[in-house]
């Protein structure tokens, strides 16, 4: 009888694998469940199954099955890291009914918030020492830390894991058109010396190195002091003056809030509203490059990758709460707009992308870095751009000419009519 059971679930194993890979994960949980019914011990069949679950949105289940492989197999390479995504959308997924009232008129208290764009401290993977700034990278922030550390909190999006030693497997030994980086953890020294308070994890390449690599940049950041928003339930929290400040993290992946799910990113702005008195929503989405600095009103794609449709989860964001919307992504500068009080930009471009990015000339080497005030209730009070300019090496610097000002002039008129900013000749805004 028990070789008779055992085969009976090698069986329904096997093809609820297949059903999975095939993209059917109804008839995956089907042969999975059956599985698990068989040998209530095997934890990969509970993890597939988690797996089948997940795919049909069904958060519970997948909690429910991960959690048969933690008590089988709580050692299972990555399990704590998606049984927590698991958790997290289970509870957003009970977030109902009406939005609250959305305040267009400041209240008292005053938060600076400095954010810029896509930065990337150096990789040593493939280029070795060769790719990596000297010393423990404080160079690389020497004529942007004055700006960055003036502010109450300053943000970038941290494109590339930071960790030693770990491997990649993203890209093939022969592979031209593959990214990946590893910033090693000293670096952090670097962005607590530029005065950086939190970090996004929410992009592209936050999984270069996998879970472990995630994990690793989580606890770097966390041992230099940095909060850091990115995988689901990674919300980071700051005070400032008695102000709570939430921010929150998307882009196009799995690991994070997803930006094509704005449903769901409305029920995290919500949930941290609760705690919070200002939301700073960051997404990392968009197409990318040279052609995509328009900001077109519709879903983007980028290497076959749905991105978003930026504009609509913009303003979802902050009909649910949020109060500043930072985009990143595209590695160009893009238009900014004010919408019901709260300032949306679109894409602050590229920041840092030492020896690595496409930044020498052109629209990526040009950079900005954005200097809000907020109410204490996040209506935009002020706020201004610092033009930088990004050099040879991809190292940002103030740029005298503006030419961030005059992009973002003419993206924001072609994009925004109607509720763009207006850029002063001290890149002042108004609106």
């Amino acid at each position: 009888m028990l070789w008779m059971l055992s085969l009976a679930h090698a069986g329904a194993f096997e093809d609820g694998l297949a059903a999975l890979q095939s993209g059917k994960p109804d008839v995956a949980k089907e042969h999975l469940s059956a599985a698990t019914a068989a040998d209530p011990a095997n934890s990969e069949a509970w993890w597939e199954l988690g797996w089948a679950c997940w795919t049909l949105k069904d958060w519970a289940a997948a909690e429910t099955a991960w959690k048969r492989v933690e008590a089988l197999d709580p050692k299972k390479d990555e399990l704590q890291h998606w049984l927590g995504a698991a958790r997290t959308r289970k509870e957003l997924a009970t977030v109902k009914g009406p939005l609250d009232p959305v305040s267009t008129e400041p209240s008292e208290g005053r938060v600076r918030i400095a954010a810029a764009g896509d930065t990337m401290m150096g990789s040593d993977l493939k280029k070795g020492p060769e790719g990596l700034a000297p010393g423990d990278g404080e160079s690389i922030f020497a004529d942007s830390k004055a700006i960055l550390s003036a502010a109450d909190i300053a943000f970038l999006n941290l494109e590339g894991p930071l960790a030693d030693g770990l491997p990649s497997t993203k890209c093939g030994p022969k592979s031209t058109s593959c990214y990946a980086f590893r910033t090693p953890t000293r670096y952090t020294k670097a962005l607590v010396s530029a005065g950086i308070d939190v970090a996004s994890l929410a992009n592209n390449h936050a999984s270069d190195l996998g879970a472990a690599g995630q994990q690793a940049s989580m606890d770097a950041l966390d041992a230099a002091g940095i909060a850091h928003a990115g995988r689901y339930g990674d919300v980071a929290m700051l005070e400032r003056g008695g102000t709570k400040i939430a921010f929150l993290a998307a882009h196009s992946g799995s690991c994070c809030l997803n930006v094509n799910e704005i449903e769901e990113i409305q029920a995290a702005v919500r949930l941290a509203d609760r705690e919070a008195d200002i939301v700073v929503l960051s997404f990392h989405g968009g197409a990318e490059g040279y052609s995509a600095r328009n900001v077109p009103g519709r879903t983007e794609v980028a290497w076959g990758e749905k991105r978003g449709d930026v504009k609509a989860l913009a303003h979802a964001a902050i009909d649910a709460g949020a109060d500043l919307v930072i985009g990143h992504g595209p590695h160009v500068l893009r238009g900014m707009e004010v919408y019901r009080g709260r300032l949306v930009a679109y894409s602050m471009g590229n920041f840092v992308g030492f020896r690595q990015f496409g930044t020498q000339g052109g629209f990526g080497g040009t950079s900005a870095i954005l200097d809000a005030e907020l109410a204490g209730n996040g209506v935009l009070v002020s706020a201004r751009i610092h033009p930088m300019a990004l050099d040879d090496e991809g190292v940002p610097h103030p740029d005298p000419s503006g030419a961030a000002w005059e992009q973002i002039r003419e993206l924001t008129a072609a994009d925004f009519p109607q509720t763009g900013v207006k850029i002063g000749p001290d890149g002042t805004l108004s609106w």
